[in-house]
């Protein structure tokens, strides 16, 4: 960033603190796309992209309130932080309240036992068994959505698996993988919007 171009950042910044719509309406367009991005990374269930625009103008507006130029970080990734932060405090917030609502039909040891690899995917990403067992309907149900060559791809995909080494184990073409992994995500895309 330029010098020029920095100095007049700091003084939109400066007008969006105390008030001047237009220049925090510039600043936040510039800095959406990590919004966009974060989306891409994170899952709130029933959010759509008004939504996630409008809980990033809110973080971004605290952000704004919030930054001093002489901490020498950029705005940029002091705003990325902050709504990371944001975007996973409403998700604890989502899987404190489905623990809250949901009956659980097996108990917590039993799902520990379990050693499934979509299991094992979520306890990792959600912290441990209490938030599995939320998930664990869920899964079941997206992974009986699959093909049986569906389902091996995503097996190996979740385990970190790219889509040559994985065409090198199931011993077909990877633009076969590709397509399965196409199909997986789309497949999974829909089984998330019919259980809003």
């Amino acid at each position: 960033m330029t010098n020029n171009t920095y100095e007049t950042e700091l003084s939109l910044i400066d007008k969006a603190k105390y008030g001047d719509s237009t220049s925090f309406e510039l600043l936040f367009h510039q800095y959406s796309p990590i919004v966009l991005h974060i989306k891409e990374k994170y899952f709130l269930r029933g959010y759509e992209l008004d939504d996630w625009l409008q809980e990033g103008r809110v973080s971004f507006f605290n952000t704004i309130a919030n930054y001093d130029s002489e901490r020498h970080i950029t705005l940029g990734k002091f705003f990325q932080t902050n709504f990371q932060n944001r975007v996973c405090s409403l998700i604890r917030r989502e899987m404190a309240f489905k623990r809250r609502s949901d009956l659980f039909s097996n108990s917590l040891e039993a799902m520990q036992e379990e050693n499934s690899d979509c299991e094992r995917l979520f306890m990792t990403k959600h912290g441990g068994p209490h938030e599995m067992a939320v998930l664990k309907e869920d899964c079941e149900r997206y992974c009986s959505d699959l093909s049986g060559f569906e389902a091996q791809v995503f097996r190996h995909f979740f385990a970190g698996k790219d889509s040559a080494e994985i065409a090198t184990i199931l011993n077909c073409d990877r633009s076969k993988v590709l397509n399965a992994i196409s199909r997986c995500r789309s497949k999974f895309e829909q089984r998330v919007s019919n259980d809003r």
